[in-house]
């Protein structure tokens, strides 16, 4: 189960580098090379220059973007650009922000060090991870022995438990950081290094199971860069710092918890006939049409958006838009019973997964695109937003957008609990997590054993 500790933070000081929003960044893998030169030009100090820094024609083993990063960590840490707390602590981090309905939210959550365990002994994972960005962040970890961005995971604590206590701790004190990011969202971030909290959550968070919501790669890589260390070091005891890795830690119980779907855009299919298509869909679900001119779409697209999600509530339902027809279809499950649809090919925990019935029915079964033509994203894009996956269809390229319901985080746990990961893109944790509030050196004073053990 979860074994976490507090540690010494290696943070930006303010009183170097000015206002603290202009040396964050998002997190490495949604950072496009507009925005990654956009960030190196937003402060010399960014934290980009870290986690995704630019390559060269004349890069070479040893002079490369990884010895770039190593050399300017070092440096910004001799400099007191950055700075090591004298404490270990924990970090309570809030994120307030807006949700599609225009209500707001806010997401609670701590960062601290998490005991590096093998998936499934209390560690879950809910993706697949790919080679080359395990490849690449191994080489970043190994030039600078340091964690720059959180791994996210879930636990459930239905009690708040931990959410409580760390609330009183902080009560009546201003964030030791305090930033407006990019997408507007608000990220306000706490030290916490009373003994008492710090055990105290310590002990809260002994017996609760870990979901990673994002960070697979990171944490995989975390695992082959201890074992490496291991190698080396024959006599570990499991204290030394490279059994741990930065992890932030979000209840999944709270109500500060979102997920965002991630829709589908179906493209260059030889010979597709949208109406053959169409009856083919019908052998499986009741379908329900909402024509429009173009004078009320935005009316009735409202209207059946609000009918997805109803009926999303109940079972499988899907959102359809086809090229160059002025109406949205609404897919709802005919059987119940999804042994009926699947058999024994599919996990049961999967049958009642949106994106399962979605990528395993109508893909492959209905339009006869293969798993390793999936897996290669050959014919699908995929986008986030309502607005954008609608507008794709102007596109004559594209033919069929596929509009998805979100994720239940039930589900997630359902499918991790059972061994198994969750389709390609199947859950948007929003908002992600800021990098550059705070970093896990492995460095010599970087670990230091705690009043929680």
């Amino acid at each position: 189960m979860a074994e976490i500790i507090p540690f010494r933070g290696v943070l930006y000081d303010p009183a170097k580098v000015g206002d603290l929003t202009r040396v964050m960044a998002p997190p490495y893998d949604v950072i496009p090379p507009k925005k990654q030169d956009a960030l190196y030009e937003r402060h010399p100090n960014n934290i980009i220059r870290l986690i995704l820094g630019k390559t060269a024609p004349e890069d070479r083993d040893g002079n490369d973007r990884y010895s770039r990063a190593a050399t300017d960590f070092q440096k910004w840490l001799g400099e007191g650009v950055l700075a090591q707390d004298e404490r270990p602590a924990i970090y309570y981090y809030y994120q307030a922000y807006t949700e599609k309905d225009g209500s707001t939210q806010t997401r609670k959550g701590f960062i601290a060090l998490s005991k590096l365990q093998d998936f499934g002994k209390g560690i879950h994972p809910h993706e697949r991870t790919l080679s080359g960005p395990k490849a690449d962040r191994l080489k970043l970890m190994q030039a600078c022995d340091a964690n720059f961005s959180s791994i996210f995971s879930l636990y459930s604590d239905p009690a708040l438990t931990v959410n409580k206590a760390l609330d009183a701790a902080i009560a009546g004190r201003e964030p030791d950081i305090d930033v407006l990011d990019d997408d507007g969202i608000v990220n306000k971030v706490w030290r916490v290094d009373d003994p008492k909290v710090l055990s105290a959550v310590a002990a809260s968070m002994d017996d609760k199971a870990l979901f990673i919501a994002d960070g697979h790669h990171r944490y995989e890589t975390a695992l082959n860069y201890r074992n490496m260390q291991r190698e080396k070091k024959p006599d570990y005891t499991g204290s030394e710092p490279f059994n741990y890795v930065m992890m932030y830690f979000s209840n999944m119980d709270d109500e500060g918890m979102t997920i965002w779907p991630t829709h589908r855009v179906v493209h260059s299919l030889k010979g597709f006939d949208a109406d053959g298509f169409v009856a083919k869909c019908a052998e499986h679900f009741d379908i329900s049409e909402f024509p429009y001119k173009s004078t009320d779409e935005p009316k009735v697209r409202e209207q059946f958006l609000k009918e997805l999600e109803a009926s999303g509530a109940k079972d499988v339902a899907l959102g359809l838009h086809i090229r160059a027809r002025d109406k949205y279809y609404l897919l709802s499950i005919k059987s119940h019973d999804m042994d009926k649809v699947f058999g024994g090919s599919i996990p049961d925990v999967f049958k009642s997964l949106d994106v399962t019935v979605l990528h395993s029915l109508v893909f492959a079964r209905i339009l006869g695109m293969t798993q390793e033509a999936q897996e290669k994203q050959e014919n699908l894009i995929y986008v986030k937003s309502f607005d954008e996956a609608i507008a794709a269809c102007s596109n004559d390229n594209n033919q069929l957008v596929f509009l998805l319901n979100s994720t239940k985080i039930e589900q997630v746990k359902a499918v991790a609990l059972a061994g198994f990961v969750m389709p390609q893109k199947s859950t948007y944790f929003y908002p992600k997590l800021l990098s550059g509030l705070t970093i896990n050196f492995h460095g010599i004073k970087a670990l230091k054993t705690c009043c929680c053990h």
